[in-house]
């Protein structure tokens, strides 16, 4: 009786530590596989992170006058120009960045378009009675629907 009820435990055990420990695995495994442009993002932050603390000491040195205007903007300029090298590099690496580039296409194509209040304003035509995008009633010289927040007329 004892043997059995020892292996009974034995396997409640490793049931236990299996069950908590695979999802840790697991994410281990999925960090693993990411890891790489991570290390490389997070290197390239530090790196922004401390190019813009160099600049703030810079300034700080040259409103307190311990560093005279001619090295001040040579090595503002030096610094700025690795920071500008170093967050094109971040953008090439960051997946979020192609992202950001094709909401900025979506949001210029957008502002490009006029609206069709924005055609009847141009026409000369009178304010719609009803909200062109979603069709709520309109009370007065409204500039915005009230429900969905269209924009309704063009200043």
């Amino acid at each position: 009786m004892i043997g059995a009820d020892l292996i009974i435990m034995v396997l409640i055990a490793a049931g236990l530590v299996i069950f908590i420990g695979e999802p840790l695995v697991r994410r281990r495994t999925h960090e693993t596989l990411d890891s790489a442009q991570d290390q490389e993002v997070e290197q390239l932050t530090l790196q922004k992170e401390t190019l813009y603390t160099a600049i703030r000491d810079l300034d700080f040195d040259y409103h307190t006058g311990k560093v005279d205007e001619q090295d001040f903007t040579a090595l503002r300029s030096r610094l700025e120009n690795e920071a500008i090298d170093l967050l094109r590099a971040l953008d090439e690496v960051d997946p979020l960045a192609n992202l950001d580039d094709e909401l900025e296409r979506q949001i210029a194509a957008l502002r490009q378009t006029p609206s069709a209040t924005a055609v009847a304003a141009l026409n000369g035509l009178t304010a719609p009675s009803a909200c062109t995008h979603c069709g709520t009633p309109l009370q007065g010289d409204e500039n915005f629907c009230a429900a969905c927040g269209h924009a309704l007329r063009v200043s």
